[in-house]
């Protein structure tokens, strides 16, 4: 276990292979864990990080940041403590809302952001995380509610990942959902959008039900913005652990691209998993 201290309170990563880094941001639910098959990939080229945001994992649960903003001064506090001058991002969720956040603010801090199943503004999730219910989506009073159904469902290949996330959620204070519950539906990055400088591209679901791609729709609209939204058909809330080689593949396309958009390659069609697609 790697860990720092920032203001007394430690924060948990982890980091493999050598080269440009990237870090790794997890969602309000999880921990860094469920990064590790992407991790494993990308670090044949890349220096991949991944922390615990507070409240999470095996990072400190006291104190009260447990806030989009508080996370986007954890990350950038991070990586002056590490010494990381320039990073790319890849975020899932939450970790994708404080990618974007912390790119608006810091541009020359960050090459790249890619987002998968980010709300791009809180009130997509309003139906899903009404005040009182994370609870039930906990399963700690209702079993068969959405979350415990979806995660249950996702077909991960490693059991050992598949059983860490299912800890990880269930370890997770109400405290901490709370407030970042108020945090998640409070936030709109629309406005932050408009004028992103830094190459972003959003990866959504096809048959993600709790954050579908038709709110970002706009992101592909003829503009100035460097931004590109794709979606893959097949792939629920977790595409990186559900889809992991095509994700994997979108991913370093993406980090190597000089601009021009990037797609999924029909040898990508032939060589994965053919339930994937069809």
């Amino acid at each position: 276990m790697s860990a720092i201290h920032l203001d007394n309170r430690l924060v948990h990563y982890e980091v493999f292979g050598r080269g440009q880094p990237i870090i790794f941001l997890h969602s309000w639910l999880g921990s860094w864990r469920y990064w590790v098959p992407t991790m494993d990939l990308a670090s044949e080229r890349y220096r991949a990080y991944a922390l615990d945001f507070w409240g999470y994992g095996e990072s400190d649960r006291r104190g009260t940041q447990f806030t989009i903003s508080g996370y986007v001064d954890m990350l950038n506090r991070f990586m002056d403590q590490m010494g990381i001058p320039q990073a790319n991002l890849v975020g899932h969720g939450m970790g994708g809302m404080v990618a974007i956040r912390a790119a608006r603010e810091k541009p020359e801090r960050f090459t790249k952001v890619m987002t998968v199943c980010t709300p791009l503004y809180g009130q997509v999730l309003s139906g899903h995380i009404r005040p009182g219910t994370f609870s039930k989506l906990l399963g700690r009073s209702q079993p068969a509610n959405v979350w415990a159904k979806l995660i249950r469902s996702i077909p991960i290949a490693d059991a050992e990942v598949q059983k860490e996330l299912y800890e990880d959620t269930e370890g997770l204070s109400e405290e901490v959902l709370s407030s970042v519950q108020e945090s998640l539906l409070d936030t709109d990055l629309r406005p932050t959008l408009a004028t992103l400088a830094v190459p972003l591209l959003a990866v959504y679901g096809g048959k993600d039900t709790i954050v579908t791609d038709e709110h970002a729709l706009f992101l592909n609209d003829p503009s100035d913005r460097p931004t590109q939204l794709i979606t893959l058909p097949r792939a629920n809330h977790f595409p990186f652990l559900e889809q992991s080689n095509t994700f994997s593949r979108l991913l370093l396309d993406f980090l190597v691209s000089q601009g021009s958009p990037v797609e999924i390659k029909e040898e990508w069609r032939r060589r994965v998993n053919q339930r994937e697609y069809l």
